[in-house]
């Protein structure tokens, strides 16, 4: 017994230079306090940091800078070089991952 599938040719170029109907939004922020000793701040699983701020500065992402960002493959994580103070607020805005 012999079986043929056909499939019709797909021409992609049309479906990539359309504009994508799904985009990237921002989500509500998450607030976290600090208490001068937690440098880890784990984001909801689906969400990715985009803005981190502490004590109402934006604050930047690299090995020598603020923070660091780590993935496990479920949960993203904010890890910052140096705890944020006691009662510092600590804001999140976060993007769909």
């Amino acid at each position: 017994m012999t079986v043929r599938i056909a499939k019709p040719a797909q021409i992609l170029r049309e479906e990539l230079a359309r504009p994508s109907t799904k985009r990237a939004g921002l989500l509500p922020q998450l607030r976290f306090a600090g208490n001068a000793s937690t440098t880890t701040f784990a984001l909801p699983i689906g969400m990715a940091p985009y803005a981190v701020f502490a004590a109402g500065s934006l604050v930047r992402e690299g090995a020598a800078d603020d923070y660091t960002v780590t993935f496990d493959g479920f949960i993203y994580r904010v890890v910052f070089a140096v705890a944020p103070g006691s009662g510092d607020d600590v804001t999140i805005w976060p993007v769909e991952a």
